[in-house]
């Protein structure tokens, strides 16, 4: 922790002409203010994966065996069950035929696509919006 005292006592230095003392000084504050910021990156970074964490906890569930993900109210998914529960990956079957397939382990689902077809959200009536840029 930054000791404010320091400050003073540079600022006395260098107002009793030890100009040398005071930047060894300085030198020693402002390598504990980098390793304070450092710390405090990493502190943000370990926050927000927990944040993460809870956020999963609280939001995916499973359903007819695949893993599904609550997110502003919309159901997102299904998730590969394989890729979850090995990896911690939430990885998005995408629709082959009468089958899901996982796109990253190739596992394959047969027979599943209704399952996606009536539980997930319908997005018919979401079109894109085209956004005109100003000139």
């Amino acid at each position: 922790m930054l000791d404010y005292r320091r400050f003073k006592e540079i600022n006395d230095l260098f107002a009793s002409s030890q100009p040398e003392k005071a930047r060894r000084l300085l030198m020693e504050m402002q390598s504990r203010c980098i390793a304070l910021r450092d710390e405090m990156s990493m502190l943000k970074v370990r926050l927000q994966t927990f944040e993460d964490i809870l956020y999963l906890s609280q939001n995916l569930y499973e359903e007819y065996g695949f893993y599904w993900l609550r997110t502003a109210g919309i159901k997102q998914g299904p998730f590969c069950p394989h890729c979850y529960e090995s990896e911690g990956a939430l990885i998005r079957l995408e629709k082959q035929h009468k089958s899901l397939l996982c796109p990253y382990c190739s596992t394959s689902y047969k027979g599943t696509v209704r399952v996606m077809t009536e539980t997930a959200e319908p997005l018919a009536g979401r079109q894109a919006r085209i956004l005109p840029f100003a000139k």
